[in-house]
């Protein structure tokens, strides 16, 4: 296994979504993803496969094909070779300047602003025919630190299919969704929902869920064990929003409704979580 030289050690994906897999191979399992503009730590090269460790810390193994090698000055600061500012996709459809299609982007790609042009990290240039972005510096205003503006933020995700690995609103399971949700107001959380259970403060829910606020978080264990398997975000209360694989979408929930599902949850129901004080 081939240690990559000291000049060449990060890489920035060069494609919409690089899928990031449990092992170097196409048909192993999806873990997570690493979204266009995002900087990965290469930690060893196998092949046509790369072993990275993403910015939350996450590791796994991406198809070099979706990968731009780099040295690590050179990936954290892309934009500045294509000489533009980085703003954060919403979701979006870029054409270029003859109107054929550049490529739909997820929520969470970066891109670097040009006027009304994007910038992606291989040289491609295109316009916005459908969806949106906000500049990096207009992220604070526009996606601030509180639990009913994450909430609002959230619901945008409504119906938003689920799938295992996903964080983007192609399809997103419960951890990749609150990360994601949470990263654009500034907060880069862990991508799986045990280590998401040791973020923040813990609240103190003796008195009932009514104790809970929007925003916050709430954790449940597997079926079998005591390790957190699950997390979803209270709307205030005992409503929350979350996507589990049983509903097959983001959906809004009630642990205090008497369904089968919720009574499941409210059973394996084991701490909150609160990350604005």
């Amino acid at each position: 296994m081939k240690r990559q030289s000291a000049e060449l050690t990060h890489a920035v994906v060069r494609t919409a979504l690089a899928p990031v897999r449990a092992s170097p191979e196409v048909r192993a399992e999806q873990v997570t993803q690493e979204l266009l503009g995002a900087v990965l730590e290469i930690l060893e090269r196998r092949g046509d496969w790369a072993r990275i460790r993403g910015e939350d810390g996450y590791e796994g193994w991406v198809n070099m094909g979706g990968l731009l090698v780099r040295s690590r000055e050179r990936a954290e600061a892309w934009w500045d070779d294509s000489g533009g500012q980085p703003a954060v996709v919403l979701d979006a459809a870029l054409v270029d300047d003859a109107g054929q299609p550049v490529g739909r982007l997820p929520w969470g790609a970066r891109v670097a602003l040009v006027g009304e042009s994007a910038i992606l990290p291989d040289g491609r240039c295109g316009r916005l025919t459908q969806g949106g972005w906000v500049a990096w510096a207009e992220l604070g205003a526009r996606f601030p630190q509180s639990g009913t503006a994450v909430v609002a933020t959230a619901q945008e995700w409504l119906g938003v299919p689920y799938l295992w690995g996903g964080r983007t609103r192609w399809g997103t399971d419960c951890s990749g969704f609150v990360q994601a949700v949470y990263r654009v107001h500034g907060f880069l959380l862990p991508r799986d929902s045990h280590q998401q259970a040791e973020v923040g403060e813990p609240i103190d829910i003796g008195s009932g869920l009514e104790a809970l606020q929007p925003g916050d978080l709430f954790f449940f264990r597997a079926s079998d064990a005591m390790r957190v398997e699950h997390v979803a975000m209270s709307l205030g209360g005992a409503a929350i929003l979350h996507a589990a694989q049983a509903n097959g979408f983001v959906t809004e929930g009630d642990l205090q409704r008497e369904s089968e599902f919720e009574r499941s949850l409210t059973a394996r129901f084991v701490g909150a979580r609160r990350l604005f004080r």
